[in-house]
């Protein structure tokens, strides 16, 4: 009955792992006194701290080498950080000079670009100029043509005039010779 109760036993000893890779303060908060190192806890929770097992003290050579692996452990890990450190300030300075060189190639491109507007602007109205020509002569040309056949037209418009103007005479000439006709077919 007991069993029911119990919580399911954790896959490791002691409190669970942190949810951030998060270090410590240095002092552990609260006053606490320093946080020792995570091997430190480790053999801490296996068993009594630096081999401890049963009423004797580990030997002084033992806890030496500890101190000396610790001492080399630590010592590597400064060395890790300062190359890490030193390579953060390379990296830093890379982006800073990339980021210049971004913004004075942006300049370059902008300054290339009002350039090549400038240019454009002042090409343009040479091209226009040049197509304007073109369309004067044409348009001329297509004038000249119409002005030929605006007088062609009047030409033929006068002769239609001076047709229309002797056609009372031409049709009484007409009246006449078949009046004329008459007569005579009256006579033959």
């Amino acid at each position: 009955m007991s069993g029911r109760s119990r919580m399911p036993p954790h896959g490791m000893k002691g409190p669970p792992p942190p949810l951030h890779d998060v270090p410590p303060p240095p002092f552990g908060g609260r006053g606490r006194g320093p946080i020792h190192h995570a091997s430190l806890l480790e053999e801490m929770r296996d068993g009594p701290p630096f081999g401890l097992r049963g009423n004797h003290a580990p030997h002084p050579a033992v806890i030496e080498e500890r101190l000396a692996a610790q001492h080399q452990e630590i010592q590597g890990l400064l060395a890790d950080n300062q190359r890490l450190a030193a390579t953060h300030v390379a990296l830093k300075q890379e982006l800073d000079a990339a980021q210049h060189e971004i913004r004075r190639m942006s300049h370059a491109v902008a300054n290339m670009q009002a350039d090549k507007d400038l240019q454009l602007r002042e090409a343009r109205p040479m091209g226009e100029l040049i197509q304007i020509r073109g369309d004067i002569q044409k348009l001329n040309a297509v004038r000249q043509e119409l002005t030929g056949q605006v007088q062609a037209l009047t030409q033929d418009l006068t002769r239609a005039s001076a047709d229309l103007q002797q056609a009372p005479a031409i049709k009484a000439e007409i009246e006449g010779i078949k009046q004329e006709t008459q007569r005579v077919r009256l006579y033959s």
